[in-house]
């Protein structure tokens, strides 16, 4: 195949010729490009830009550049640039790694995330006990403020998605007890699911989606602004001012999200027993004698943990945001996906624990 011929005439020519590349992504291997500057008079900030892609574009598939450079313009760059890196970190070279190679790459990395995850916690831990020594050293105004987004902004959607919950939990149940006359008995199925499981498991995963992602692309949106950097520089620890409301802000929203979801629910669930003829005195009072003290504190107890978890996962993916374009997307989708993850994780622990116990 003949050589690519790339000419550069001028230096204020160069933005017209970044079209030649498509022409060098052509070469095959051990192929040339000729670049021509031999009529160039000197060189540009463009011009070395454009060299050092044609050189990178060259070598991504294993073909060389030649120069015809009579002037020596091009050896001062070479020198001033370390091409062959540049090569290797060419985007279109995909070279092949062996399998124990990307294992271990991939162990590396995991362990790398773990030993940050863990730095975190301790941190968060520590400024907690700080805050608790001195509580005045804690941003109130914040965790109102991180309060009001999660608790009160997120309450018509968690209602809705209780009220649905109920509708669909009394439709699927009585369909089953109706045939042996004991539909009455679904007011107690839905008090117990509510309360002790359903509500605070369906309410941390919308809190995950909500808040736990709005806590990610915030403090991301820092990092990658340098704010959290200003913060360091100033004396003032990020973990104190950023995590700590939002982690306490989560864990006390949780709780009270779930209480507005269960009542929904538990309002869904008898609009559908009294249209089955069951009167809503009997309903209400069969859902006041399942619910326990020890069921309903049990899942509030369940909730606060799980929004504690939201917090935690959600503001930790922000403190590890890349300064990358999709360093933010990526960083939110790792808390709603960790804290989904978290929370089904913990709430089996506590099934087996309460199964264990016998309670």
């Amino acid at each position: 195949m003949k050589p690519i011929v790339v000419k550069a005439a001028d230096a204020d020519s160069i933005a017209r010729l970044w079209g030649e590349l498509r022409r060098v992504d052509r070469l095959r291997a051990g192929e040339a490009v000729i670049f021509d500057v031999s009529e160039l008079e000197g060189t540009t900030a463009v011009f070395e830009a454009f060299f050092l892609a044609l050189d990178r574009h060259a070598a991504a598939r294993a073909a060389h550049v030649e120069a015809v450079d009579p002037k020596g313009l091009l050896a001062p760059i070479r020198a001033r640039y370390d091409f062959a890196a540049y090569d290797g970190a060419a985007p279109t070279a995909h070279k092949h790694r062996p399998f124990l190679v990307a294992v271990g790459q991939g162990m590396y990395g995991w362990c790398a995330s773990v030993r940050a995850n863990c730095a975190f916690l301790g941190e968060t831990f520590v400024n907690a006990l700080s805050m608790l020594v001195h509580p005045r050293r804690f941003r109130f105004r914040d965790a109102a403020l991180a309060f009001e987004r999660a608790g009160f902004d997120g309450l018509p959607i968690t209602a809705m998605i209780g009220f649905l919950l109920g509708l669909i939990l009394a439709f699927e149940s009585a369909a089953s007890l109706r045939m042996f006359g004991v539909e009455v008995y679904v007011a107690d199925l839905i008090a117990i699911g509510l309360f002790r499981e359903l509500g605070p498991l369906v309410t941390a995963i919308i809190l995950a989606g909500r808040s736990g992602s709005a806590f990610a692309a915030e403090i991301g949106t820092m990092k990658v602004d340098e704010e959290l950097d200003a913060l360091t520089t100033f004396g003032l620890p990020p973990v104190r001012f950023l995590v700590m409301p939002r982690v306490v802000a989560a864990t006390l929203a949780m709780p009270f999200l779930t209480i507005f979801a269960e009542l929904a629910g538990l309002v869904g669930g008898s609009i559908v027993l009294q249209l089955m003829h069951v009167p809503a005195v009997v309903y209400w009072r069969h859902v006041i004698s399942a619910s326990t003290v020890f069921t309903v504190s049990l899942g509030l107890g369940k909730s606060a943990l799980f929004g504690l978890l939201v917090g935690l996962i959600g503001c930790s993916a922000g403190m590890r945001t890349r300064n990358t374009a999709d360093g933010v997307g990526v960083a939110a989708t790792a808390a709603v996906v960790g804290g989904i993850v978290a929370i089904a994780v913990a709430d089996g622990i506590l099934a087996v624990v309460c199964h264990l116990l016998g309670v």
